[in-house]
């Protein structure tokens, strides 16, 4: 059964501490002691040195150093909660490895996708790491190769997958060294590469080494991969920021964003692919996708009158570059021929958000400034780079009023811009907006806080 999200509030809790502990082995960490503490660690509302301590005193027979890796495994089982859910309250986790893990959501997706345009079979996990998407594929129904280069990690994922019995076999090894024989038994394979320099060996510092900015700096390099892919189908798991130049004219390029923020994207190679751009949205259970079609982006039709919604298309239909693409297939105009859509009714997919419109308002510095002298804190929403919100928020130096109402500015790019709400039902914002232009909430409206 696919794991259930977790509960909200099970891994609220401070931890006091920072500093990296010696990692024991995995297998040390699965002990029935060890689980025993992580169990009552997660109990804790907060993790201090005097817990600590206590912990140290009760288990005497423990040794300091493998309770300072069960606290940190605490520690990181808060982090990799939002991204693999329930896993974490099990999984032996490491700090470098969670950094680049995958959500457990976007694996699924794509293990999902893997075998729609595949089949189910054999497949190849390279660079598993601790095991997340070995774990999507074999859920899927594929029996899984994972492979892993770095010891600890190649335990740890062993160590995660062990309830999938013989589903997963999990190889310490480089993808370089799979043999003939290994290639010949798998159907495709999917490669996530290590991007950051000093992924393998892992860092121990927790530090985050910086992106590598070349491909065939990666490894296994980009260029491994595409001679992979002309053996066998294989999906590459990229950075956002993937320049799309670098894949085939025969590949597809997916952008993903995963609760509003575009988390990475997937090269589709060996015959997965035929040329196409997509994006996909994931976002509380609801899954959409849009991709590339000439007839779209020419059918596009434009407007200058703001509609009562203005539609943000997701990030990963901007890095697509299918924001015409989108309009036309729900039938919904760009504004000014911008990044902006306009609309009558708000949109429920996840592949956009929805601003109702409030007012337009003035675009020049000086008078924007005038406009926005009764309100509060203002959030500023742009698309365009160089017209940042910090840039704006420098620009306007709007002093926010106390008591003042707080208000988000769109700025279009385009020599517009519009107060408007997030939220599908406003709330009557429109008319606290409306009370806060004829006074109340101004400076003038105030009440005092003298004495």
């Amino acid at each position: 059964m696919p794991v259930q999200a977790p509960s909200p509030g099970r891994y609220r809790r401070t931890v006091a501490f920072d500093d990296p502990a010696p990692l024991p082995r995995p297998s040390a960490l699965q002990a029935p002691q060890a689980r025993h503490l992580r169990a009552v660690l997660a109990d804790l509302p907060e993790i201090t040195p005097s817990s600590l301590e206590a912990l140290r005193r009760d288990h005497p027979a423990l040794s300091p150093d493998l309770i300072s890796a069960i606290a940190t495994q605490a520690r990181l089982q808060t982090r990799a909660a939002p991204r693999i859910g329930d896993l974490a309250l099990t999984w032996i986790l490491e700090d470098a490895a969670l950094q680049q893990v995958t959500r457990l959501d976007v694996a699924r997706y794509r293990a999902g996708e893997l075998v729609r345009r595949l089949g189910a079979g054999a497949v190849a996990d390279l660079g598993c790491g601790l095991g997340v998407d070995s774990f999507a594929l074999a859920e899927a129904g594929c029996t899984v190769l994972a492979v892993e280069r770095d010891p600890w990690r190649a335990e740890a994922a062993r160590v995660n997958l062990a309830s999938l019995g013989d589903r997963v076999e999990v190889r310490l090894m480089d993808a370089h060294d799979l043999t003939d024989a290994d290639w010949g038994r798998l159907r495709g394979a999917y490669v996530d590469p290590a991007r950051r320099r000093g992924d393998a060996p892992r860092p121990r510092d927790g530090s985050r080494p910086r992106p590598l900015a070349d491909p065939q700096d990666w490894e296994p390099s980009w260029r491994w991969i595409l001679t992979l892919a002309d053996r066998l189908p294989v999906v590459a798991k990229v950075a956002p920021g993937f320049d799309a130049r670098y894949a085939p004219t025969t590949a597809d390029v997916e952008w993903i964003d995963h609760a509003g923020e575009t988390v990475e994207a997937s090269v589709w190679l060996g015959g997965l692919g035929s040329g196409q751009r997509r994006a996909t949205a994931l976002r509380e259970g609801v899954v959409d996708t849009i991709e590339s079609a000439a007839q779209h982006a020419a059918s596009a039709s434009v407007t200058t009158q703001v509609r009562e919604w203005l539609i943000e298309p997701t990030p990963a239909v901007r890095r697509a570059g299918l924001v015409s693409d989108f309009a036309a297939a729900r039938d919904i105009p760009l504004l000014d021929a911008g990044g902006w859509l306009t609309h009558v009714h708000a949109v429920t997919t996840p592949l956009a958000r929805s601003w109702r419109v409030l007012e337009e308002v003035p675009w020049r510095a000086k008078d924007l400034r005038a406009w926005l002298r009764p309100y509060g804190a203002v959030t500023w929403k742009t698309i365009d780079a160089a017209l940042s919100a910090d840039t704006w928020d420098s620009r306007i130096g709007h002093s926010p009023v106390r008591t003042g109402v707080p208000i988000t500015i769109v700025i279009t790019g385009q020599g517009r811009a519009f107060a408007v709400e997030r939220k599908t039902d406003a709330g009557g914002l429109g008319q606290v907006l409306s009370d806060s232009r004829d006074g109340i909430g101004s400076d003038s409206a105030a009440p005092t806080d003298e004495g």
